[in-house]
C-alpha cells in the first residue's frame, strides 16, 4: 500500500480503449485532463491500494458501486470515463460474434495420403534377404 500523493504523481493512460487519447474518444478536454491526473489514483482505491484514502476517496468508491451520485467534476469525469469503457467492451465481443457467424473459407481438399507398404511386402524382402545369405 502506497500514499496517495503517489498515485497523484502518476499520469493515468488508458492505450487500450483511447488509443488516440481520451479526448478524441469521447471526453471534454477538461474531463481528459481530470482522468489522465486523478486516474491512477482511483484505479489503486478501487484495488484498496492506497493507505491514506481521504473521505472524498472513499466516496468515489460509493460513486463508481452506483450508491451515490457524483458530486465533484473529477467523480463525473470518471463516471463518464467508465461508461465509455463498459460501451465499449460491450460492442467489442458483437464484432467478433459476428465474425464467428460468418461461414469459414473453405479449406483446399487435402490430398490422400499415400498407403505405406504392407506388412506382407516387408516380410518378403526380409525372407529373400535370409535366402541368400544361407546359401
Amino acid at each position: 500500500m502506497l500514499p496517495r500523493e503517489h498515485y497523484l504523481k502518476q499520469t493515468f493512460q488508458d492505450a487500450v480503449n483511447f488509443p488516440d487519447g481520451f479526448e478524441k474518444g469521447g471526453l471534454s478536454d477538461i474531463q481528459a485532463r481530470l482522468v489522465r491526473k486523478h486516474g491512477a489514483l482511483i484505479n489503486a482505491i478501487t484495488q484498496e491500494e492506497v493507505s491514506d484514502p481521504t473521505p472524498d476517496d472513499l466516496h468515489i468508491l460509493k460513486v463508481i458501486a452506483n450508491q451515490s451520485v457524483p458530486k465533484s467534476p473529477i467523480e463525473q469525469a470518471w463516471v463518464k470515463y467508465v461508461s465509455i469503457v463498459k460501451t465499449r467492451q460491450a460492442a467489442a465481443p458483437a464484432k467478433s460474434s459476428k465474425a464467428k457467424a460468418s461461414k469459414p473459407k473453405e479449406a483446399p481438399e487435402a490430398k490422400p495420403a499415400e498407403a505405406p507398404p504392407s506388412d506382407t511386402a516387408a516380410k518378403k524382402t526380409k525372407a529373400s534377404k535370409v535366402q541368400l545369405t544361407d546359401s
